[in-house]
């Protein structure tokens, strides 16, 4: 197995879907679901509290978004939020380089390169994508940078979420459309972030701290709110898809744009509750 994007993605998901829930309370009467977004089945996966797997249809999962704020006495109204983290390999480096930014002091340094280049199908870069999505109000996007080096890391059975830095797109100075290689880069491990190629220095989440943004939303949010605010993200995403292949045979218009944030989307999903207002 080689360290890529898509393996550290699938590496990290159940650690911090589990941080998630024991960051809100090991006592609550709270029930997550996590979703994710298949572009090969267009269909949405959700994980329950036993990390039991169901599909849902794009249609069927936005009818339960839209159903999910009645409480008829057998639901529990519901909470949902989405975030993005877009997973990087990072690279350790011994020596400095000719673009090694002048913040960099250690040795080692590592430095995980961003994705500037633009795709024939939206017309928009990874970086490009993801720095307008953190424009929307309450979008919680991130770089996640993990510092493994060594693939035998990946088959741990006790997955540590120690090595991970999640770099905030909030901080970062540009879209970075100057066709031009640009780079995350780390002094040292726990370091903040420096975005180059002009390095500015950024800022960088542990996981737990992360997992503490993700409640707090959850807690500071009506389910009128958040159902509303996930619906105006997803329908501003789908705006930035291509015609599908299936849709441009059948006539119609339906756009897939879900399918440029699969790796990196999650929507959680809180059913308590102590939280109904």
């Amino acid at each position: 197995m080689s360290i890529t994007e898509t393996v550290l993605e699938m590496h990290y998901h159940r650690p911090l879907m589990d941080l998630i829930r024991e960051t809100y309370g090991l006592g609550s009467t709270g029930k997550f679901n996590f979703y994710k977004y298949s572009p090969q089945r267009e269909v949405f996966i959700g994980f329950d509290q036993a990390f039991v797997m169901t599909e849902l249809t794009d249609e069927q999962f936005f009818d339960q978004i839209k159903s999910s704020a009645m409480n008829n006495g057998y639901k529990l109204p519901s909470r949902f939020i989405a975030y993005f983290l877009q997973f990087k390999v990072v690279s350790e480096l011994q020596r400095r380089q000719q673009k090694t930014p002048p913040q960099i002091k250690s040795r080692p340094h590592y430095r995980a390169s961003l994705d500037t280049t633009k795709n024939d199908n939206t017309g928009f870069s990874q970086h490009e994508l993801l720095y307008n999505l953190n424009k929307n109000d309450g979008a919680m996007v991130y770089y996640a940078c993990p510092m493994i080096f060594d693939k035998s890391d990946l088959y741990a059975v006790n997955v540590s979420l120690d090595p991970l830095r999640l770099a905030d797109l909030t901080s970062c100075p540009s879209d970075f459309t100057d066709n031009s290689k640009h780079y995350i880069y780390f002094d040292q491990k726990q370091s903040q972030p420096i975005w180059c190629s002009e390095p500015i220095e950024g800022k960088a989440l542990a996981p737990k701290q992360f997992a503490e943004q993700v409640i707090g939303q959850l807690r500071e949010t009506s389910a009128a709110d958040s159902i509303e605010k996930l619906s105006s993200l997803l329908s501003k995403i789908n705006k930035r898809g291509s015609t599908s292949e299936v849709a441009q045979r059948s006539g119609e218009t339906i756009y897939s744009g879900l399918s440029a944030f699969a790796d990196s989307l999650t929507i959680v999903r809180l059913d308590d509750q102590t939280l109904e207002g």
